[in-house]
Formats: structure tokens, sequence, C-alpha cells
């Protein structure tokens, strides 16, 4: 039994060569041989290489999952730490297995018992979403339990998490001096996320001295990672000269990679650049091709810009139907200046039936986000009974928020009233 014993485990050392050198199906070959003396680490490695296809022979790709589940699950019964964290998984996502809330919290705390730091970062995700959670009124106090004791053991998840809470004040009091050193730490090893974060932190001057140049440096090398949004950071640092000397070619080539990796913002970005002629020939057609890409990918700016299309004729025949369509689709995930267009066309039938009620209320939404212009409108539709009761002293208040903007037409209006 004993020599069984070890050549099952010179068997998983070969195999783990192999591994490393990129020969997978060679590896797997070792490893189903150990596996048959039932090593642990054979079948953990077997359920990876399903997992994820590497040098196995399925002729249904869809079974890899359940081929997968079955080893990790052998493993799990072992006793291996990695197996009971993937088992985990497989019943958290019902891979292989049916869907099983409680035996994934139960196979993670396995594992995190023995201190896998991946199982205590799920754990962690899970009693956020109030998943596993002894108290629901406490489900972000246990979350960030589990990525303090992730991140006390070093793992770069675990840091990035607890800055993230810190930053966030998620289970923690908020501080930002703190949300930087754990993002630091992470960032030291290499984490796309936390190189991103931390450059935000010296971009906005939160926990640390503002520094766009630091800012940059650290968009870069989490661009540089593949990090999408990082990669759109940077082409909007070398469009404006933030942080770095102006240069359009380099902004574009950042745009680029950041849409190609499914950025929305990216998309939005590069149609602004085709729409304005930036770096590029004008070309209002390829503009719309960016914003619509982007507005199917979430861009409330690229919606907004539609909108702005349309309601123009920018390129394309005058739809203020169409206008409308976009202005409420940005509007009503809260962006501002589209909520502001929006109530423009509803006060005056702009594509819509008129509607000042409806109006004032999008008048509304923008001026309480510090929109110039929609304070002034608010002030307007207070004093005129406009959608709403006249109110000279609401008038007043709003008209005054606008000119503190710096907006004319409030001075004017508030001299007027006064």
């Amino acid at each position: 039994m004993e020599q069984n014993k070890k050549s099952a485990e010179e068997l998983c050392k070969e195999a783990m060569k192999l591994y490393g050198e990129k020969k997978y199906k060679e590896a797997s070959e070792l490893w189903k041989l150990a596996a048959e003396e039932n090593n642990a680490e054979a079948l953990y490695m077997l359920g990876i290489c399903y997992n994820y296809n590497l040098g196995v022979d399925v002729a249904d790709k869809n079974q890899c999952g359940t081929i997968a589940s079955g080893y990790f699950q052998k493993a799990a019964d072992l006793g291996h730490a990695d197996a009971q964290c993937f088992a985990g998984l497989c019943y958290l996502h019902g891979i292989g297995v049916e869907k099983n809330d409680e035996k994934a919290v139960e196979l993670l705390k396995k594992s995190a018992e023995q201190n896998c730091t991946q199982a205590m970062n799920n754990l962690g995700l899970l009693c956020a979403k109030g998943i596993g959670v002894s108290d629901p009124k406490k489900s972000d106090e246990e979350s960030f339990a589990w990525f303090q004791k992730s991140a006390e053991m070093g793992d770069s998840t675990g840091q990035l998490y607890v800055g993230i809470a810190y930053y966030n004040g998620d289970g923690v009091k908020r501080d930002y001096r703190e949300a930087v050193k754990m993002y630091t730490l992470a960032a030291q090893q290499g984490l796309a996320e936390a190189l991103f974060r931390l450059g935000e932190c010296y971009d906005d001057g939160d926990g640390v001295q503002e520094n766009p140049i630091e800012a940059f440096k650290l968009y870069k090398l989490a661009a540089q990672k593949n990090h999408a949004k990082a990669q759109c950071y940077v082409g909007y640092c070398y469009e404006y000269g933030l942080g770095v000397s102006r240069n359009m070619g380099e902004a574009l080539n950042w745009y680029t990679a950041s849409a190609k990796n499914n950025y929305f913002q990216a998309y939005c970005n590069l149609g602004c650049c085709y729409e304005e002629g930036r770096g590029v020939k004008k070309d209002m057609k390829t503009a719309i091709e960016l914003y619509e890409r982007g507005a199917e990918l979430g861009s409330l700016d690229a919606m907004f810009n539609l909108g702005n299309v349309y309601a123009f004729g920018k390129g394309v025949k005058e739809n203020a139907e169409l206008a409308v369509e976009y202005y409420a689709a940005a509007a009503q995930s809260g962006h501002k200046e589209a909520q502001y267009n929006l109530a423009q066309h509803l006060m005056y039938g702009m594509g819509v039936d008129e509607d000042p009620e409806e109006a004032f209320h999008w008048y509304s939404e923008s001026a309480s986000q510090g929109d110039a212009d929609a304070q002034y409108a608010v002030g307007l539709c207070y004093e005129d009974g406009m959608g709403v009761e006249v109110d000279l002293d609401e008038a007043k208040e709003w008209y005054a928020r606008s000119a503190a903007q710096g907006n004319a037409r409030a001075k004017k209006a508030l001299k007027k009233l006064k």
C-alpha cells in the first residue's frame, strides 16, 4: 500500500511538471493513473483539467462541468481544501449538480477552515448577498470578516475587497486611508483592479494627496494588464492631458483597446472623437454606430448622445420621437443632462405629448443633481406655475442655486423677483 501511495505521489509530481509545461494531455493521463489510487491531488487536478477543458477528450463539451464536478466532490470528500472550494462553487452555480446554496456554503467553510483564501473570498461575496450568514442584519460585517481573514494571509483579492469595504463603509467604518493601504498591498501583487482603484484614489484625492501623474501611472499599469475600464481611463488621460501630455493617437489606441474588451464608455468616447473630428476625420455614421454599441452595453452618455443625434439631426433626419426614447432611457438611470432634455421635450411637446407635470418631475431630478439649466427651469416652473403650484419663495431658491453656478438667465430672474 505504501508503494502504491508513493507511486501515486510520484505520478502527480511528474504530471504537475508536464502541466507547467502546458503538456495538458500527458499530465491528465498521469493524473488518471494516480486517481485510480484515490489520490486527492490527482482527483482535484483532473477536475481542473475537465473544468477548463485542458488536455481531455470529451465528445460533448457541455459534459465537462459535470465530469469536473464529480472529481472535485471525490477530492473534497478526501479533505482536499482547494477541491472543497471548487465543489462548493459547483453547488453554488449548479455545475454538474443541482444548485444548493446551503451545501455550497458548507463546503466553502470546510475549505476556509483549511486556510483556502479563495474559499474565504467567496464566502465574503456570499455574505454580502445575505447567503450563509448567521444574522441577516450583519451580512456586511460577516462579509468583511471573511475578506479580512483572507487579506491577513496575504491574498491580493482579499486585500482588494477589504479596501473596497473601507472605501464604501460596508461592514466597517468608512476610512479612505485604510482603503488606500489595502489597495496598495493588492496593487503591489499586481492585481489589476487594485491598481485601477488606487489610481482613482490618487485621481480624486481620497485617502491620499491628489496626484494626477501617479493616478495615470496606476491606470496605465492596470490597462497593460488588460483592465478594460483602466484602458478607457488611460485614453481619457491622453485625450485631455491629465497626468500625461496630450496625445490623441494614444487616446484613440487605448479607447480602441477598451472597446475591444466591450467596455461601454470606450465606445461612447470613440464616438465623440468621430463626431467632433478629434484625432480622426469627422464621420457621423461611424460615431452613431459607436454610440449605438455603447448604448447597447449600458452607456448612459451614449444614450444621451444618440438623443442629441436625433433631436438635432446630426447626420440623420431629425426624429424627436426617437430622441425622446434615448433621453428617457438615460434619464431613468440618472443621467442629469438627459433628464433636462427629456423635460424640455415634455414641456414643449416635442416628440411627445405636452405634460408640464412630468416635465417638472424631470427638471427636478436633474436640478437635484446640480444641473444649472435644470435649476433655472425649476425656478421658472415655480414662478409661472408650470406643472406645479406657484411658489415664489421656491422660485427664488432655485434661481439662486442656478445663479451661483453662473447661469445668466437665473441671475436675471432672481434680480427681477427681488
